[in-house]
């Protein structure tokens, strides 16, 4: 009897299957930590990835990966690439070894399973390769051409992103011209070359005619090339290791930053507190990058610039990641002539806006600035008109009158409307608000007598609150840090702040307001609060 057409369909797929993974150059890892240390023992370069079947990022990396290592495989020196399916009960001891919670999670090892480098590259093929390759070859190239003087400038940038002028890549290329590869100062260039070679290219010529703009110059001369932009600045100080890198770090980010690419995210990270202009607009051209890129330089301020143009032209990922930066400034894009201007100065935790702008009005917005001028804008929701309810709303412009200022102990709930954790609290929250409007904390054993006169008119010396964190800016209370949701915390009447990390039940939430309350149970009256707080004032200066 002949086998069904059903079961002759699935072995051929499985075979095909078979057939696809045995032509991979990826190697499999499936016995484990033993499999994968006998393997960076054997190569000098292993790259390892951390996978699951059902990860999505995961299945997305693949094809890359998988021509990546083909492209690699006969590198000189050697790189390989392999995958560990985290998930496997076979590679559990792997997995634990390395800590690895999310996927996927790519380690790099050079000959030794203890010592693992993270990989911090991207995602594509092409960008893949070229990050791998930086890991491998000496950090800094040295050119005995024009012509591979000119590929290098060309080359500099990761060309797997979108082209001109939406996505300008913002790697960079840094060429020395160097008399000598022995001595003090080549030691500098290359130990600088090597600590930042993943995000910039170095490279370094004996003949100082290969760099045009070095006419006349004596070694050592260093100069930066950046896409996208006409000017190449130029290295004057010491020649030695901290001040190089240094200058090499904040002349290699771009004039004009465009959160909406990977680069660009990550030179956001780069300006850590430093002052910047964000501009929200339309759509980019020529001309506005022209005008933006000489305010950056003219005020030393970087310019961050996000369109809605790049938004449609960028991938998933990228395009979140610029409407959630948005979103933190409170601007929205919108296809519009005008634009909206933000200085942020992260140090000061402020921000100053000016809307309906042009670029053209953004130099007298600088100088204002500078001069601090310029008045502190807070993004914030209005109020709403009845807010009596068993939850009470904050706004970042009620925050401080009704938290510090009101003479109540306030437990707030800080979330985002697209929490899962914080919608299925919401019930426990608004039921532990309704227990203190109407029937009060319930008298248990493990409450103190003081915190237990129970008054049957309501419980108004304790406030249930919640605080959009996304719809408003964060108090700059450095005590109310707020870095997931939803992060609870209360605040007594006297302003001392308690994290609550417990279990989100009404019960729980009720013990621990019962814990931490300083106010009396029932009507509540400012003025005994405030005398309250001074009678322990005093007990507080007489210990």
């Amino acid at each position: 009897m002949p086998p069904p057409r059903a079961l002759i369909a699935l072995v051929v797929l499985l075979a095909a299957a078979a057939g696809a993974q045995a032509g991979s150059d990826v190697v499999t890892i499936s016995g484990g930590l033993q499999e994968l240390e006998a393997l960076v023992k054997k190569h000098s370069f292993v790259v390892a990835e951390f996978y699951a079947p059902w990860c999505g990022h995961c299945k997305n990396l693949e094809p890359h990966w998988d021509k990546a290592a083909t492209a690699l495989k006969d590198h000189d020196p050697e790189i390989v690439l392999a995958k560990i399916d985290a998930t496997a009960e076979e590679n559990e001891d792997a997995k634990k070894r390395f800590g690895i919670g999310g996927f996927p999670t790519i380690k790099m090892f050079k000959g030794d399973i203890d010592r693992p480098a993270a990989y911090e590259g991207p995602r594509d093929e092409e960008g893949i390769i070229k990050y791998l390759k930086k890991q491998v070859l000496p950090a800094a190239t040295k050119l005995d051409s024009l012509e591979a003087v000119e590929a290098a400038k060309k080359d500099a940038g990761n060309k797997s992103e979108p082209p001109p002028p939406l996505c300008v890549p913002a790697e960079a290329l840094v060429l020395a011209y160097l008399d000598s590869d022995k001595g003090a100062q080549f030691e500098a260039f290359t130990e600088v070359a090597e600590a930042l070679k993943n995000d910039i290219d170095f490279a370094y010529v004996h003949d100082a005619k290969l760099v045009k703009e070095c006419d006349g110059c004596k070694s050592p001369f260093v100069i930066m090339y950046k896409q996208g932009e006409s000017e190449s600045p130029r290295y004057d100080d010491k020649f030695k290791v901290s001040p190089l890198r240094a200058w090499v770090s904040k002349a290699s980010i771009p004039l004009v930053i465009r959160p909406s690419t990977p680069s660009g995210q990550k030179q956001l990270r780069k300006l850590g507190q430093a002052p910047r202009l964000v501009v929200a607009a339309d759509k980019e051209a020529p001309e506005l990058i022209e005008q933006l890129q000489k305010l950056s330089k003219s005020n030393d301020m970087p310019v961050v610039l996000a369109t809605e143009q790049a938004r449609r032209c960028s991938s998933l990922q990228p395009a979140r990641k610029l409407l959630r930066l948005l979103d933190n400034y409170g601007l929205k894009l919108q296809c519009t002539c005008k634009n909206e201007l933000l200085i942020e100065d992260p140090k000061k935790q402020a921000k100053y806006l000016k809307s309906g702008a042009s670029p053209s009005d953004a130099p007298a917005f600088l100088k204002k600035f500078e001069a601090g001028k310029l008045e502190k804008w807070v993004k914030s929701e209005e109020p709403p008109a009845d807010n009596d309810g068993p939850v009470r709303v904050l706004t970042a412009k009620t925050f401080d009158d009704e938290v510090f200022k009101s003479g109540k102990d306030t437990f707030i709930k800080f979330y985002a409307p697209w929490c899962g954790h914080c919608k299925n609290m919401q019930p426990a929250w608004e039921a532990t608000g309704k227990e203190l409007k109407v029937r009060a904390l319930q008298t248990s054993t493990w409450v103190p007598d003081a915190l237990s006169q129970i008054q049957k008119l309501g419980d108004e010396g304790v406030v249930i609150a919640q605080f959009d964190a996304t719809a408003n800016d964060a108090p700059a209370n450095p005590k109310l840090s707020v870095r997931g949701f939803p992060t609870l915390y209360f605040v007594t009447a006297k302003g001392d702040v308690y994290t609550y990390d417990g279990d989100r039940s009404k019960k729980d939430l009720l013990k621990f307001i019962a814990y931490r309350r300083t106010t009396e149970a029932g009507k509540f009256k400012k003025a005994d609060a405030d005398k309250k707080a001074d009678s322990d004032e005093d007990e507080k200066d007489e210990l």
